[in-house]
């Protein structure tokens, strides 16, 4: 008579907890694993750095009649299917790629978290170095739509691979209301519910962090447009070109930034070094950026200094 399953399953030998609170520090599977996290987030994160880019081209091409404002309500312009697939779908599946490719990185690194965190996160500077300028030279010569279609085969590349490289180390934790393997999968909200609200201020409080970062990122294009009183029909060539670079330069800036915050949060703590850097971006923005718009100027060096610091930080 065979065993019952549940005797086999209780006789199966149990990982050894020493090999899960150890973390491997390194070796070729970690660094696949932020190999994997590195284009998960080139995808992700370049692809939300590459906003400003694309508000510039829709507002003043494809959408010449309305306002950057109006443009932000879906539901006041005509152009639905492109915010459906570009706002709506792009931003879920971005924000299901985010997530996994952030927290695969955890399971394979603690003392040296936080390099090997900066490490992928300067794949968000990358792709928002290398789709801005992609777009900037493809688009006069083969339009819109291959633009989009290249663009997107970029980001199927870099999507197989964080799937075949992306790999959890410690398994979940079990659940007592896990009624079926898909339960297991869904978002846990009794972590919000620890006694102390820290889990819950913490994560309201990157929210708004997101929300102030890509303040500067989306409008900065259509910024240096309005500020150097461009008509429309130079978006995409002349000397609009430099609002895309300003663009690049920001986030080549970051991938520099994020290394090194990543490596100095190891050393003086991963709170610290986000609460320096949060003053400091503030106070590139009332220190440069604010007397760039305040103060008439054609020189674009004051805006080219916060544009590096900014994205630096």
């Amino acid at each position: 008579m065979p065993p019952h399953p549940d005797l086999e399953k209780s006789s199966a030998p149990l990982p050894d907890p020493s090999d899960l609170t150890t973390y491997p520090e390194g070796g070729i599977r970690a660094w696949l694993v932020v190999l994997g996290a590195w284009c998960g987030l080139t995808a992700s994160i370049g692809l939300y750095n590459t906003t400003g880019v694309f508000s510039v081209i829709i507002s003043n091409t494809i959408l010449t009649s309305s306002s950057p404002t109006s443009i932000g309500w879906i539901f006041s312009i005509y152009a639905f299917m492109i915010f459906l697939a570009f706002s709506l779908l792009t931003g879920l599946g971005s924000s299901l790629l985010l997530t996994p490719s952030m927290a695969c990185v955890a399971h394979w690194f603690d003392t040296r978290r936080g390099l090997a965190s900066g490490i992928a996160w300067t794949g968000g500077g990358v792709g928002g170095v290398l789709f801005p300028l992609l777009i900037q030279g493809l688009l006069p010569h083969i339009g819109w739509a291959w633009c989009i279609r290249i663009t997107a085969s970029i980001l199927l590349f870099l999507c197989i691979i964080t799937i075949c490289l992306c790999r959890s180390r410690i398994p979940p934790s079990v659940r007592k209301d896990d009624t079926s393997p898909w339960r297991a999968t869904l978002p846990d909200y009794h972590i919000f519910l620890d006694g102390t609200g820290a889990m819950a201020f913490t994560t309201i409080g990157v929210l708004f962090v997101d929300l102030a970062y890509f303040i500067p990122i989306t409008y900065l294009p259509s910024y240096y447009l309005s500020r150097q009183n461009l008509p429309t029909s130079s978006t995409i060539s002349g000397s609009a070109a430099f609002g895309y670079q300003l663009l690049a330069i920001l986030n080549a800036a970051s991938c520099f930034g994020r290394l090194i915050s990543g490596s100095l949060g190891d050393h003086f703590g991963h709170y610290n070094t986000m609460i320096i850097s949060l003053f400091l971006c503030v106070l590139s923005i009332f220190t440069l950026w604010l007397p760039d718009i305040v103060i008439p100027s054609d020189s674009p060096v004051l805006l080219i200094i916060f544009v590096i610091i900014f994205g630096f930080l």
